[in-house]
């Protein structure tokens, strides 16, 4: 399978006689070039692009011929490439430093380079190293987990939403170097253990428990559920948090659970959606509007000057699926609004789908600003590395787009951790459903509304990596 990168989209590829798109990662589309070479356009896994893009893939992997092929392939592709200043190659020890002294800062925050094979791994088999769960650092200051994956060793272990980390291996989580820290948190191989004193949610006393890693396997939709609310309104609620390949099924059956029991509203939890496959939030995004954004445009790709082949090529633009990756018809909600909760995790496809609706649905979103990437790239390989340049941006049907401050919430309201997903007491949760039923955001004091809104107040993730923030094109 090929993938290409779109900042955090993969970008569409030929199958057969029809161009079938998968848009799941606002700002990374991965476009699989093995061997030594790997340009920029077309080819297939284990082909090599020498010249394609009017550059040779550097053919003898040196460092200095992996530098050559650096300048040119952002020359030739980046967003910014007008805006590149020079730097001496033979000052920087290896190409990727090469290649990050010569991103557009801070105008490009999210392009990166990664060794291939740890790539491919995460894209190929959705798997990640480690406890499955997500750390994040309080309002308060507090090590605490967000959530944790479905049968991962921390949920097995009671590790879950709320539960703080005291003690890392003996020693208060706050004194610990941030080498000592990350590598505890997050082990480099499976099998690597670490002990932990935790304080689970409504106790006084610690507990030890010892976490061993193993590959997890993400759940990418945590949670769905009918709501009743008092006034008889049935409110659907969906945790969303991956748009990896293996949300399309869980997707479409949570969809039509809601729609059979003919549910008035929909909570749509993005606060820690990352991004993933621009196909899949396309097909969410269907989902819930239903027949006025048939045969729409979901998203509109806009590459540098130098490429407006690409950005005038049918194929990317990308349209609303209504049908997903085996042509079955998904189901449809048809609401003329949907409630998102959001924060600063909320990034790249998943803004798609806030984005991309807004013409067609009312979209209310509630919680924190976002992470603010309208952004894609192209995954592009070489010599044993995975360049991810920003390449494009997106804009919806209505050419709106250019959110590099993210959306700020119509409702603003801070993260608490203090309640599971689906507590109707949850801040997030509570205070869409008080515009469910009032019309209006409540009345929150001033500090928790500047928790909600300013970056550095918020819950913060303590590390994703930078391909899990991303708009992922790719054929289906």
């Amino acid at each position: 399978m090929m993938l290409i990168f779109c900042g955090d989209n993969f970008c569409p590829i030929n199958k057969g006689a029809r161009v079938i798109k998968k848009w799941v990662l606002l700002g990374l589309a991965a476009g699989v070039l093995a061997g030594c070479g790997g340009g920029g356009g077309g080819g297939s896994a284990n082909t090599s692009t020498a010249g394609a893009t009017g550059y040779p893939a550097s053919s003898l992997c040196t460092p200095s011929d992996e530098k050559t092929w650096v300048r040119a392939h952002l020359d030739d592709v980046y967003l910014w490439y007008k805006n590149i200043v020079d730097v001496v190659a033979t000052n920087y020890a290896t190409p990727i430093d090469y290649f990050n002294a010569l991103l557009v800062r801070p105008t490009d925050r999210f392009s990166f380079a990664e060794s291939q094979a740890v790539i491919d791994a995460f894209f190929q088999s959705g798997q990640v190293v480690g406890y499955g769960a997500t750390f994040v650092r309080a309002t308060d200051g507090t090590l605490r987990v967000a959530y944790s994956e479905l049968n991962s060793p921390a949920k097995l272990a009671g590790i879950d939403r709320g539960t703080r980390i005291v003690n890392i291996n003996g020693t208060p989580e706050g004194q610990l170097t941030r080498a000592a820290f990350l590598a505890a948190l997050y082990p480099a191989n499976s099998g690597d253990s670490n002990t932990f004193d935790v304080l689970d949610l409504g106790v006084s006393n610690t507990r030890r428990v010892t976490l061993t890693a193993i590959a997890v396997v993400g759940t990418p939709v945590l949670k769905n559920q009918v709501l009743s609310m008092p006034s008889g309104k049935k409110i659907g609620y969906m945790v969303f948090n991956d748009q990896t390949a293996n949300a399309e099924a869980p997707l479409a059956a949570a969809m039509s659970e809601f729609a059979a029991a003919n549910i008035d509203d929909l909570v749509l939890d993005l606060r820690y959606n990352g991004g993933g496959y621009l196909y899949i939030a396309s097909e969410v995004g269907y989902m819930i509007g239903g027949a006025p954004t048939k045969n729409q445009v979901f998203e509109q790709l806009r590459f540098n000057d130098k490429h407006p082949e690409k950005t005038n090529d049918p194929a990317n633009t990308i349209p609303f699926f209504d049908t997903d990756t085996h042509n079955t018809t998904l189901p449809t909600l048809g609401l003329k609004r949907v409630f998102v909760l959001t924060g600063p995790g909320t990034c790249s496809a998943s803004e798609s789908i806030i984005n991309s609706l807004s013409p067609f649905v009312s979209v209310i979103t509630i919680g924190g600003t976002t992470c603010g990437k309208p952004y894609g790239f192209i995954q592009t390989n070489n010599c044993g590395t995975a360049y991810f340049a920003i390449q494009f941006d997106g804009i919806n049907s209505a050419s709106q787009g250019g959110y590099v401050n993210g959306f700020a919430p119509a409702c603003a309201a801070a993260d608490d951790l203090a309640h599971p997903f689906g507590d109707v007491n949850e801040r997030l949760l509570a205070t869409a459903l008080t515009y469910q039923s009032t019309g209006a955001c409540p009345v929150v004091p001033l500090a928790q509304a500047k928790s909600a809104l300013l970056g550095p107040h918020t819950v913060q993730e303590i590390y994703r990596a930078p391909w899990r923030e991303n708009r992922v094109l790719m054929g289906r």
